[in-house]
């Protein structure tokens, strides 16, 4: 695993403060997210877990250049792969975003597992917080890769989260096979990957 500290982070991709409540499921790791959403001026960033859209809030409130937030959650009667997971699952998804006239939402039954890549729009950052079992993560890693933009950022939340393993096991077996393309921002919970190829 690729592992660059948090101060370095922060100076080459500038200041992650923001405006506005933390939230909070992702706390102050939303900080790199903003800071890459800074460097990078995405206009088009996907959210798979959107939740009740507090990180998306926090993204939007200090990003006004990104002009389509696409929110991916389950409906509320979805059962979680994990049963840790099942107190996150919303009865309104993306409800703190629902007025912003940038955010389109796909609440499904399955959610991410229930959308194709040709349903979803090219993608310059996309943030993976959604079904934490192995096969979750890896599938929407692969339904990332198959929909982010070349030069494009795929982050990964909640590497080394004790209570949910898979998403550490999954990426630490990316990385083993791929290289250690993927790499963890210390002292946080947020792995990223800078994508040479995309749509």
């Amino acid at each position: 695993m690729s592992i660059i500290g948090k101060d370095t982070f922060f100076k080459i991709f500038g200041s992650g403060a923001f405006n506005g409540e933390a939230p909070y499921y992702t706390s102050s790791d939303v900080e790199a997210l903003i800071a890459f959403s800074r460097s990078f001026y995405p206009k088009t960033v996907i959210e798979i877990g959107i939740q009740k859209g507090a990180t998306a809030k926090c993204i939007l409130d200090n990003s006004p250049w990104i002009e389509k937030y696409v929110g991916i959650d389950v409906i509320p009667a979805h059962i979680t792969t994990l049963g840790i997971q099942r107190g996150e699952v919303p009865q309104i998804a993306g409800e703190c975003v629902k007025d912003d006239s940038r955010v389109e939402l796909f609440v499904k039954p399955n959610g991410s597992r229930d959308l194709h890549p040709s349903d979803l729009p090219s993608a310059d950052l996309i943030f993976i917080d959604g079904d934490h079992s192995k096969e979750g993560v890896l599938l929407d890693t692969i339904l990332a890769r198959q929909v982010i933009r070349q030069g494009g950022i795929i982050c990964w939340h909640d590497y080394r989260n004790h209570l949910v393993p898979d998403v550490t096991a999954v990426i630490d077996s990316l990385n083993i096979k791929e290289g250690d393309h993927i790499c963890l921002i210390e002292n946080t919970m947020l792995c990223f990957q800078l994508c040479r190829e995309g749509r």
